[in-house]
């Protein structure tokens, strides 16, 4: 009954036929348990989450304060977004932390504190990440200005060098001119004031050179001074050496005073003008101040709020020992009260607080307060009362079990996650297959995996250990000859190896003993330590050596291949312009078919082999000036040559057809070379070559199959070439009207007329090719005049006897009717 009723029930069954003064227990019972309810709610609900809510708030300032190098360390501007980038994400953490402490119980004055001592921080969180930004712009225009300053140096050295070398020669030759013994007095005399002249000249612009050179070497002091004084000093001395630079160059001619003037006015730009490198200096001075002032400041904060959660943390624990205290008083009062109404109540009394409030109650809280009493003070191992029961010290019991178990698990995975967190970076760098190190401030071995042993004394004949600094692992791996470079030259190598430790750079490739390549990587930290990584690239080294034959071996093989392709094929192919797939388009082209005139015949005449070298040599010099013009040959057919223009590359329709004329007339002017050669090695009947040329829609694309295919021209306007090629006279060069309307401006062609070709339902308009106008003599060339309102074009070359005769008269009466018309004579319809 008693553990079905809980404590107010079965003091309700107890008291009901007892005096009054039961009910006075009753009411003081349930007053106790109130209050050690109350104040055991304020531990568990408020006090505690306020302390674990304070440490977390201390846990991320820090952690936002330890990412600040990383910003005050950036190089660029995507640098600092990303080290702002995780800054921000603690600071944001931080601010949904502030959202709790309202609900947890935090003084006003103390919350008001804790927002005011955030929001300095993010200010200066936010300041600091703004001064970045400004030095980082600040070290791109100093970047500028130096640049500017290294080509002006550049040119004044080059110009003075070459006066400095001029007066030398002067004086060399002025020396010689001395030492000759047969020069006159006059002439002597003459020589020594040139000599004395050019050598107080020589003195001159030596020292210009030395002032120029010290001018600049202080412009690139200035650039690295470290505070204001050092830059006044430093302007100072430019202010010297520009007055004695002015100086000196009234010392010299007139020409190079000029030119020392200006380039006293360009320091000056450097030094006083606007954006100067001083100026620029001083404010990257003042921003690298101000950086490390405001972090200054964001470490007084941090301090500051440790010592506000330490409040918080201390104010929790003495509201904790503050309620325990008056739970004990509570206590001790009750116990008061129960006893004198034990006095009062007699025997009833003193069986009830017998059996159940001393005996149950009592002892439970007794056991309960100890256990709160412990926890209060650290001890959260301590042994706790079981919920043995239902009722309400049963559920305190319980409570307080949850609160130490979830304060214990708390602990525990704080603990395990940096034991973890220490162990995953620990077995990240040991299973990491490159070397890694770090080496501290002084140069001395931190940490380093195994793979860093291995890589430097792979035959483990040294020992390396935490402690050991730099110089010595590398000398000792120096002098056992495990690095090649190093091998005779160990001193000179270990100072260039420490030099380049010192200040690394970009990362560098080793040679090792054994063929072997190590790419050794090494950054500088915040804190002045070095972090290097060394990684095998042997395999990378080898697989480039391999891939060098490989591409050598290839480009051996594409040589051949490109010998069966056109060239503007072969590289559409090879650059990846075109997919070689079956595939076609409709393109307007100009197309040039051509053969050799009774081959068939000569062929019949001739030895196979004598054969194959006359078809071989035709075609060969044809080939050189088809590709020196542009075109894609098609294909050969015996002595017959294919050749288009306008696919895979085109200059234009109009250009294209002038392109290919051009190469028909050179290739006719060949074959009268050709003929020549062929008659004097034993030709008897040299061959004739006929041409034949038409624009028109084409198809053109890669014909065939998946396994092989050709890439080739189709179609009607194929076709038309081919049948101009068959009309066309020996020796000549036939090509359709549409192909002369496009080059008619620019090559002389004489009309023959229509002609019927097969597969053509209508005639077919043909012109006979003569030359290109600017070969022509001028008496036969073209005459063209196009005014406002005047326009001339008289073909000379294809008119008759007749038609000459009839266009001089039409000039004539032109020129008559323009004279006889009166100056300022205007038409009736012109205003």
């Amino acid at each position: 009954m008693i553990k079905t009723f809980g404590v107010r029930g079965n003091l309700l069954l107890s008291f009901i036929g007892i005096s009054g003064f039961a009910i006075l227990t009753t009411g003081a019972a349930i007053y106790s348990f109130l209050v050690l309810q109350i104040l055991l709610d304020r531990i568990t609900e408020q006090r505690m989450p306020m302390a674990l809510t304070a440490q977390e708030l201390s846990y991320r300032v820090e952690r936002s304060i330890a990412k600040t190098p990383s910003l005050l360390s950036a190089k660029s501007p995507q640098e600092r977004s990303q080290s702002w980038d995780r800054i921000s994400f603690e600071i944001e953490a931080i601010d949904r932390l502030l959202l709790l402490p309202d609900n947890q119980g935090f003084a006003s004055d103390t919350l008001n504190l804790l927002q005011n001592h955030l929001g300095l921080l993010r200010a200066n969180l936010f300041s600091l990440y703004t001064l970045v930004g400004e030095r980082i712009e600040l070290a791109d225009r100093k970047q500028l200005i130096l640049d500017q300053m290294h080509k002006s140096q550049e040119g004044i050295l080059i110009v003075l060098d070459n006066w400095i070398t001029s007066v030398d020669n002067n004086v060399q030759r002025l020396n010689t001119t001395l030492k000759d013994d047969r020069i006159s007095v006059e002439d002597r005399a003459v020589s020594e004031k040139e000599l004395i002249k050019s050598l107080t000249l020589s003195t001159s612009l030596q020292k210009t050179l030395h002032s120029i050179t010290e001018i600049y070497l202080i412009l690139f002091e200035i650039t690295v001074a470290e505070t204001q004084e050092e830059i006044d000093l430093f302007e100072l001395r430019m202010q010297w050496s520009l007055e004695s630079l002015a100086t000196l160059s009234d010392s010299v001619e007139p020409q190079l005073k000029d030119l020392i003037s200006a380039e006293i006015e360009r320091f000056k730009f450097f030094v006083q003008g606007e954006k100067n490198m001083p100026s620029l200096r001083a404010q990257e001075i003042n921003l690298i101040a101000s950086s490390q002032s405001v972090e200054q400041q964001n470490i007084s904060l941090s301090d500051e709020l440790t010592k506000v959660v330490e409040i918080i943390v201390g104010d929790s624990q003495r509201d904790i020992s503050e309620a325990t205290i008056q739970a004990h008083a509570v206590q001790r009062k009750i116990s008061i009260i129960l006893f004198i109404i034990v006095l009062m109540s007699l025997a009833s009394s003193i069986l009830i607080v017998w059996l159940y409030v001393d005996r149950n109650l009592i002892a439970r809280l007794t056991a309960l307060s100890s256990s709160m009493l412990a926890i209060a003070g650290g001890n959260l191992r301590a042994p706790l009362p079981g919920p043995d029961s239902r009722d309400e010290i049963g559920q305190m019991a319980a409570a307080l079990v949850t609160f130490r178990d979830t304060a214990i698990e708390v602990e525990e995975n704080n603990l395990r996650d940096i034991e973890v967190a220490r162990r995953r970076l620990v077995d990240a760098i040991e299973n990491s297959s490159e070397g890694f190190v770090f080496f501290d401030e002084e140069d001395r071995l931190v940490i380093c995996n195994t793979r860093y042993r291995e890589l430097l004394h792979p035959d483990a004949e040294f020992e390396i250990q935490p402690g050991t600094r730099f110089e010595s692992i590398v000398r000792t791996a120096a002098e056992s000859g495990h690095i090649v470079e190093a091998q005779g030259r160990v001193e000179e190598w270990v100072a260039e190896r420490m030099a380049l430790h010192i200040d690394p750079g970009e990362p560098r490739i080793q040679q090792r003993r054994g063929g072997q390549w190590i790419l050794i990587t090494e950054r500088k930290t915040g804190e002045g330590g070095t972090v290097a990584i060394y990684s095998d690239i042997t395999d990378l080294k080898q697989r480039e050596e391999e891939l060098t034959r490989k591409s050598n071996a290839l480009e051996q093989l594409s040589k051949q291949l490109a010998k069966y392709l056109s060239p503007q094929v072969y590289d559409s192919i090879f650059s990846g312009k075109q997919e070689v797939k079956l595939d076609s388009k409709r393109k307007r082209l100009t197309v040039f078919f051509s053969d050799l005139i009774d081959f068939t015949k000569t062929a019949e005449r001739l030895e196979s082999e004598d054969l194959t070298k006359l078809l071989n040599h035709y075609l060969t010099e044809m080939s050189e000036i088809a590709l020196a013009h542009g075109a894609t040959i098609d294909k050969y057919v015996g002595d017959a040559i294919v050749i288009f223009f306008g696919d895979p590359e085109s200059r234009g329709v109009k250009e294209d057809a002038v392109a290919c004329v051009t190469m028909a007339i050179a290739m006719r002017k060949r074959m009268s070379d050709l003929e020549k050669i062929w008659m004097e090695s034993g030709l008897e009947k040299p061959l004739k070559c006929r041409m034949g040329i038409n624009t028109g829609l084409c198809t053109v694309g890669n014909f065939g199959s998946e396994d092989r295919m050709d890439y080739t021209i189709i179609g009607s306007g194929v076709n038309l070439a081919a049948r101009l090629e068959n009309a066309c006279p020996p020796g000549e060069i036939l090509i359709s009207y549409e192909t002369y309307a496009h080059v008619k401006d620019v090559i002389e062609c004489q009309p023959v007329g229509q002609i019927e070709v097969k597969g053509f339902t209508e005639p077919v308009s043909t012109h006979r090719v003569i030359d290109l106008y600017e070969n022509l003599t001028t008496e036969w060339q073209p005459i063209r005049a196009e005014l406002k309102h005047v326009r001339l074009d008289i073909d000379v070359g294809s008119m008759t006897l007749e038609e000459r005769q009839e266009a001089v008269t039409v000039l004539r009466e032109a020129q008559e009717r323009l004279t006889q018309m009166k100056e300022g004579h205007l038409h009736p319809g012109q205003s």
